[in-house]
Formats: structure tokens, sequence, C-alpha cells
């Protein structure tokens, strides 16, 4: 019929059927739930820095048990050094301060012991390497209008890292000197650290000593201007990464050990046992000559017959003992 109104619907009913008020308090106890997940969700964002703070900013040194082959995963601390009954403190050539945390808080400086021998102690931070390479044309070494450039035979580390542009600088100036480079026993060598190990002629570990590796991140810099392009921040974290392996590659150091690196988070490090340290060549005790080329490629191996092996000619400037090894 005209004027007549339509029945109501299922959802129209349903809605009706609700007790008035019911749809309000209903409204309210959601938007209660919600917000204490909130403050939930933000109290375990404050508990997270509070840790990290507390890691990052600890001073005192850190009591933790010897790394073992399987169980080396040790947090990470960029200012102080972790110490064990098994643990001494380092021996730096021409340096008698603190090793512990006013050591691991300060820029890297560089401090000569004669016949060579410089001990590198302290964080590498963004100039390090600058100061780097005035210290090895000896700049403010003394009065003299011209400097004389450092005879630097060996480079002892003890550093808890810092900026990796810097360490990649490092390695290739240790390199392009012909330097040697050691971390002493009970030594400290992290994070970035390794980068300038890397660049020696000959490197050397001594007893107990810890080189750990981590993931490469960013951080916020006072005074320069933050990465706000993500897309952006990831790529130059990933050309980080590749000229790291890179440096090892050049280095002639198996640019596969930088897989422990990527698959450790930052907060902690994986600390390399004494085999994972010779087996990657990181510890080298003479240096390579003219031949060599750079670790094996897993593509360099190829199967071959008896035949292709009987036919195969003989290298002779292959030692006798390798020959069967590639």
């Amino acid at each position: 019929m005209i004027g007549e109104e339509a029945s109501p619907g299922f959802l129209e009913r349903t809605v009706l059927a609700i007790p008035e008020g019911s749809v309000l308090r209903t409204i309210f106890v959601a938007l209660l739930v919600l917000s204490g997940w909130l403050v939930y969700l933000d109290w375990q964002d404050f508990a997270a820095r509070e840790v990290d703070t507390a890691r990052t900013e600890r001073s005192e040194p850190m009591p933790m048990r010897r790394p073992e082959p399987g169980d080396q995963l040790r947090p990470y601390l960029p200012k102080t050094i972790p110490v064990a009954p098994d643990r001494g403190e380092p021996v730096l050539p021409g340096y008698d301060g603190p090793v512990d945390s006013e050591a691991m808080t300060t820029p890297m400086a560089f401090y000569p012991a004669g016949d060579g021998v410089v001990s590198a102690v302290g964080r590498i931070e963004i100039g390090t390497a600058k100061a780097f390479r005035r210290f090895l044309a000896g700049e403010g070494a003394g009065a003299s209008a011209e400097p004389t450039p450092r005879d630097v035979k060996r480079l002892v580390l003890h550093s808890p890292g810092g900026s990796v542009e810097d360490a990649l600088a490092m390695a290739a100036d240790i390199r392009a000197n012909g330097i040697s480079t050691e971390v002493p026993a009970d030594g400290y060598c992290a994070s970035a650290c390794p980068l300038v190990l890397a660049g020696g002629v000959t490197r050397a570990a001594g007893e107990a000593a810890w080189i750990g590796l981590h993931q490469v991140y960013a951080v916020d810099i006072p005074g320069l201007p933050q990465a706000r392009d993500f897309d952006r921040s990831l790529s130059d974290i990933q050309g980080t990464i590749a000229r790291c392996q890179q440096l090892l590659v050049t280095m002639g150091i198996d640019p596969a050990i930088w897989i422990k690196a990527m698959e450790t988070p930052p907060e902690d490090l994986y600390v390399l046992t004494e085999e994972e340290l010779v087996a990657s060549r990181f510890v080298r005790p003479f240096p390579d000559d003219e031949r060599f080329i750079g670790p094996r490629r897993p593509g360099d191996f190829r199967l071959a017959t008896a035949s292709q092996n009987a036919e195969a000619p003989v290298d002779p400037s292959i030692p006798e003992a390798s020959r069967s090894a590639g």
C-alpha cells in the first residue's frame, strides 16, 4: 500500500535488538583494550632500549666464558672488554694506559714502541683513517718543517671497532705500506677492527685474543642528516657489505667467513676460533707472493677423470705435497 513503511531487514532488526547503550559500551571497551595494547608495545620498546643502552654504555668489563667451537656468540660491548678467569690484560707495546673502558671509549690513537712496532688502541671513529695516514706520514712527530714518514712494520690492535669506512681505508693503507698486523694475547678486536687486521701483509693473533664479527649497521651521527629513505639506507648498507667482502678477497682472506658476520645481529659478536682464523687466512704467518690471486672459489674446483688427470700437465711452481689438494 502507498504510504506504508517497508518492514525492516535482517541487519536493521539485529541493530534494533541491541539494548540501548550497548554499542557505546562496546566501542569504549574496544578503545580501552587498544589503548592498553599500545601502552604495552611502548613499554616493550622502552625496556628493549633500556637493555640496549645498558649494554652499549656499560664501562665495567663484563665477565664472559671463553668461546668454544659451536658456542661463539657473545654480547658486543662497544665501550669495554670481556673478562674471564683465563684472560689477562693484553701487552700493548708503547702503551701503558688502561685497556678496558677508558681505552674503548676514546678515539683510536697510535703509540710507537720502537723497531717499527706501533700499538693502535681505541675506537675507530670517523676521521681515524685520516689520523692514521697523518701518523704514517710523520706529521706532528717533531718540530721539523718537513715531516719524516714513519717506518712502521707491525701494528698491534686493541679496539672495539667503529666506523667501517675508516677501517676499510686503514686496511688499504696498511697493505700499501707493507705493514703486518697483530691482535696480542688477551687482546680485543671486534666489529670493524678485523677489517683493519685483514690489511696486514702478515697477520697474527695471540692466545685468548677475541676477534669478533657482526652485521654492518647504521647509526645516527650527531651533526649529520639521518637517512630517512629506508630503501636508500638498505642499499648503502648492502654496498658497504660488498666492499667488506671485496677487501677480504683483495687481502687474501676467504670472504666466506663474512657469512658469520651477516648472520650475527649487531648486539652480538661471533668470536672466531683459532681453527677459523687459520682456515679463513685471517691469521697468516708469512706474506703471499705475487702469484697468489685470492682464495679459490667453488667454481675453480673441477672433478676430473683418471685419463684427464693423467694427461694434465704438472705445474712445477706447485709443491708436490700440495698437488693433490686442487
